[in-house]
Parts: structure tokens; sequence; C-alpha cells
């Protein structure tokens, strides 16, 4: 009898956890950041970003922060942190518009990756990245260590010329 009471507890505790899991994959499978439509530099310390997001989930998202750290052969050279949070509504594709400040942190560095990137080569620039939000009633933090800028801009539909035009 003890041992029956055991396991209807366990499975008590542990099936919610499996459907939970599933329904965040699930919503996961509906979020989507399709592009980065425009970026446009705001002065020296800051920068205006557009995305475009699909969420076809019944719930609102949030972005309430985030910041990306920009490395060059190993060493950051610049920080993007949100100003101010952003939200998209259930079940819309939006653009939407984010504010960033900027921070360089080692402007040596800076010079020389501003030239080996006017001269084509992302192969050296990685990007480290956290945000935290929330989708529906759900709290949400990703992060990513040291991806590889040629992929970030793959994944965006992004192309070096894009970068190039930012730099001007």
């Amino acid at each position: 009898m003890k041992r029956l009471l055991l396991i209807i507890m366990l499975l008590a505790a542990v099936l919610p956890m499996t459907s939970c899991r599933r329904a965040v994959e699930k919503a996961r499978s509906k979020i989507r950041l399709e592009a980065i439509e425009k970026v446009q530099r705001q002065g020296l310390t800051g920068a205006e970003v557009t995305v475009r997001i699909q969420n076809g989930t019944g719930y609102k998202l949030q972005l309430d922060a985030a910041q990306a750290d920009i490395y060059y052969s190993g060493s950051r050279i610049g920080t993007a942190t949100l100003r101010e949070g952003v939200a998209v509504d259930g079940r819309t594709t939006a653009s939407v518009t984010t504010f960033w400040n900027l921070s360089i942190s080692n402007p040596l560095a800076l010079l020389g990756a501003v030239g080996r990137l006017r001269a084509g080569d992302v192969s050296p620039f990685a990007v480290s990245f956290t945000a935290e939000g929330r989708g529906g009633p759900a709290p949400v933090k990703i992060s990513r260590e040291m991806v590889p800028l040629s992929d970030i801009l793959n994944n965006f539909g992004m192309t070096l010329q894009d970068v190039k035009n930012f730099l001007k």
C-alpha cells in the first residue's frame, strides 16, 4: 500500500512537468525573430534597431532587459544594452523598434575591428548575449556565449554590407 501511494505521488509530481515542458517547446516553435529590418546609429552612444517578430502564441511577449557583448579576437570591444522594454501581442507579426545604449570598452581594438570588417572579414568576431522577459505567465531568460558573428548574420538574413552600412 505504501509503495502504491509513493508511485501515485511520484506520478502526480512528474506528469505535470512533462506537459509543461511540451507546452514550452510548442510555444517556442511558434515564436520567431524573422528579420532585422533596420539598424540606425543614434549619435556615438546609441542605436535604433527595428526587428520583425512573429508571435504565434496567444500570449503577449515581453522583452524587459537585454545585453550583447561584442568580441574581437577574444577581447570585448563593446556592449549594447537595451534602454527600455518592448512587447508584442499574441497571434501577431509585428515590426518592433528597440533602442540600445552602446559603450566602447576598448577603443584601440575597435579601430582594428572596424578595419577588419571593412575588409570583409567577420571571422574574428563573436557576440555573447542575455535577454530577460516574459512569455505570457512564464518568465524567460536566454543567454548564449561567444556566438560567431557570421552565424548571427546568417540567422537574421543580414549581410556584411549591412554591417558596413551601419559603420558609415
